[in-house]
């Protein structure tokens, strides 16, 4: 008997030890032992948007100076989501875009990213959940507030779509985030045991593959503005990797990770080629957020200078006003972010730099 009992304390050490390891590296990788220290060089609006439902995505036309919005009440299994328009310079007339009936299914928008065609027509891409199982990429055709279905992408490679960047006219990149069913105990233990499920998928308008594997939540994708490179970000690794792309046939060749510490989200390639990323520094308070809307999740907004290999802290909250955001888009001095959750646009002006 005293055997037993030596065997069972030192089973019951073990244990106690082993636990306590996994949730100090689990704090340790979540961030939750980080501190938050707000900052922002400059002034921002929160433009509340009517109805229910975060601005998880947004993408803007620089040349019209228009913002397009992928809204959608993740907390929700049965409500539409829209899409939405603000003009840059005067985003308090933001309004909901008209959008066709999709055969009698929901309508839950995720990633989005937008097309312009040798013509000049305009093409709004966008992951749509509405039919699920089934998942879907959306093509709408912008014509002025309206959004007209061209095209319905659908694939069985399409399992856990959330973002997607496009390339040419049927053409796009999108990434799997996770093969759990979102909300399930499956789906926690993946991301405890940061399992490496993610990856990207190539489309080439008729056929799809996997191009980009091995990523713990596979999350934002952007292409360079020479359609070359593409960036991919995964928020439980929290890496930022950095692909050559074939022109012929999308094949990617890793080229650089970069470790960003932090729960990395949407990315938006600007004007000037920096990359812009929307990101959540503290995970399970993520987490806590998507339970709970009063419970506020820390903020952060990184920017990489691809050519000078800097990377730099522009915005940081504590969760306020805007909480968990998802997304940060640049133009001229103005800053637009989204959030999973809230249903606000924080647009934010950067104080200009004194010249030396």
């Amino acid at each position: 008997m005293g055997k037993i009992l030596h065997r069972g304390g030192l089973i019951l050490l073990f244990l106690l030890v082993a636990g306590s390891v996994f949730w100090w590296r689990t704090m340790l990788w979540t961030g939750q032992l980080r501190s938050a220290a707000p900052h922002f060089e400059g002034s921002c609006q929160n433009i509340a948007l009517a109805g229910t439902g975060g601005s998880e995505d947004l993408v803007i036309d620089r040349n019209n100076r228009l913002v397009y919005i992928s809204r959608y009440d993740f907390r929700s299994t049965t409500a539409d989501g829209s899409i939405w328009l603000m003009p840059v310079d005067a985003p308090n007339t933001a309004k909901q875009m008209k959008l066709p009936l999709l055969d009698g299914a929901r309508f839950a928008p995720h990633g989005i990213d937008l097309w312009v065609d040798s013509a000049g027509r305009q093409f709004l891409f966008v992951i749509d959940h509405g039919s699920a199982p089934t998942q879907m990429v959306r093509k709408f055709e912008i014509v002025g507030d309206s959004l007209r279905l061209v095209r319905s992408f659908q694939s069985p490679e399409f399992y856990s779509p959330n973002d997607v960047a496009v390339i040419g006219e049927n053409q796009f990149y999108l990434t799997n985030d996770n093969r759990a069913k979102p909300g399930s105990m499956r789906a926690l233990f993946s991301v405890l045991l940061r399992q490496k499920t993610g990856n990207v998928v190539w489309t080439d308008g008729e056929q799809s593959n996997v191009v980009a594997s091995g990523m713990a939540l596979a999350n934002g994708i952007a292409v360079s503005n020479d359609r070359e490179t593409l960036y991919v970000s995964s928020t439980i690794d929290q890496k930022l990797r950095i692909f050559s792309r074939e022109q012929n046939n999308g094949a990617l060749q890793l080229t650089d990770s970069l470790p960003l510490d932090s729960g990395l989200d949407n990315i938006d390639v600007a004007a000037d080629g920096s990359v812009w990323i929307g990101s959540h520094p503290r995970l399970l308070d993520f987490s806590a957020h998507a339970a709970d809307s009063n419970k506020r999740s820390p903020s952060q907004v990184l920017r990489l200078d691809m050519g000078k290999k800097s990377i730099e802290e522009i915005y940081a909250s504590d969760g306020n006003p805007l909480s968990g955001v998802s997304v940060a888009a640049q133009i001229d001095n103005r800053l637009f972010l989204g959030a999973v959750f809230d249903p606000t646009v924080l647009v934010c002006t950067v104080n200009e730099k004194e010249k030396s």
